[in-house]
């Protein structure tokens, strides 16, 4: 016997009756005549209704408890005081602590690709001499692919969040990546309807952290789940979902100031257009300003300059054209529908320095 029929007669009894009934009444409408041929799709509508009020028994009565959509509304997680001690917590430098050394592992770069940059901190490392900076490696295809994978560890630069939030001083790890499901509830962190295990998970079981949030959330194209990668002990930490813009890369290397090759260390004058570009936005972003105003052509304040993170992080969506042998256009091309373009001019002056103007 059909299983589901099975169910449906311990449900609700023998229903062969029934059943026998409805055959007849569609045999008595089926009769010969050409009235009763063209209405032939009573037939179907009468078998179908059978089906639906089956179905709706059936679903009813055993109701599928692994859809959430069925347990209807919750308690509604409240940040504020989870916010609160997270925010005191940073405030007194209580919240991270650093541990340098393991980055001794990374190796130590001579010169940086066009993507990377020194992150600004300094710090030393044990047994080695000089002062070290991470290397931070921006994405290509931001917004078209997924770029990071759960275990990276990143930095953010900016203090932003869906409900709690990040800090531009603290290294953050990448839990879970686009068209993944974070469940977080009371401290209980699931991916995909698994518990979360990694050695960031058990150094927070070490630690005695526990991790403040409440999402059941599918990820979107372009959100990532992220955790403090250096939590202190004792201390709450937040899970937060962060959007791709607010990443500022992939901590991929290091640099040491007597031996590595970049712009970000000295200003100097044989550095091509695009790569003045770049140092001015991350003096902008990142620095005391005195760079970007000598990069700057004149005193024309710059343009898009609620979008100095996003332009800086979008270094592969950029082409540079040549327009003379002291100017060249800096244009952001996406190739999207209904995204604009920006465009920049740099101009050479006679140190052989460009400068960004209008």
């Amino acid at each position: 016997m059909d299983p589901l029929k099975k169910q449906l007669d311990e449900m609700m009894g023998d229903t062969r009756m029934q059943e026998s009934r409805i055959k007849q009444r569609v045999k008595s409408e089926m009769t010969p005549t050409p009235r009763k041929q063209k209405r032939s799709w009573h037939v179907q509508l009468v078998t179908a209704a059978v089906a639906a009020v089956a179905v709706f028994l059936f679903m009813t009565a055993v109701p599928f408890t692994q859809n959430s959509g069925n347990e209807g509304r919750g308690a509604p997680y409240d940040p504020l005081d989870d916010l609160a001690e997270i925010a005191t917590l940073q405030k007194q430098k209580q919240l991270s602590t650093i541990d340098y050394d393991s980055f001794a592992q990374l190796p130590v770069l001579e010169q940086l690709s066009d993507l990377q940059y020194v992150d600004k901190e300094t710090f030393t490392l044990a047994g080695k001499k000089g002062l070290y900076h991470t290397v931070i490696e921006r994405q290509e295809n931001l917004f078209d692919e997924a770029v990071y994978e759960a275990g990276d560890v990143v930095r953010t630069m900016t203090n932003t969040s869906s409900h709690l939030p990040i800090y531009e001083n603290a290294y953050y790890e990448v839990v879970a990546v686009p068209g993944d499901r974070v469940v977080l509830q009371d401290g209980k962190l699931t991916v995909n309807g698994k518990p979360v295990r990694s050695e960031l998970k058990e150094l927070y079981e070490d630690n005695g952290n526990t991790i403040a949030g409440g999402y059941d959330q599918l990820l979107n194209a372009r959100e990532y789940f992220l955790v403090n990668h250096f939590p202190a002990e004792n201390t709450m930490q937040a899970g937060t979902i962060t959007a791709v813009h607010k990443i500022y890369g992939e901590v991929v290397a290091l640099a040491e100031q007597s031996t590595t090759a970049s712009i970000y260390f000295e200003l100097e004058n044989d550095y091509t257009p695009e790569q003045y570009f770049d140092l001015y936005l991350y003096d902008q972003i990142f620095g005391d300003g005195s760079i970007s105003k000598r990069l700057s052509a004149s005193d024309t304040p710059f343009t898009h300059s609620n979008r100095l993170g996003e332009l800086f992080l979008e270094a592969s969506y950029r082409n540079v054209t040549y327009l003379s042998d002291t100017e060249v256009e800096i244009r952001y091309q996406y190739d999207r529908e209904a995204v604009g373009e920006y465009v920049f001019k740099m101009y050479k002056d006679p140190t052989g320095i460009w400068q960004w103007g209008m």
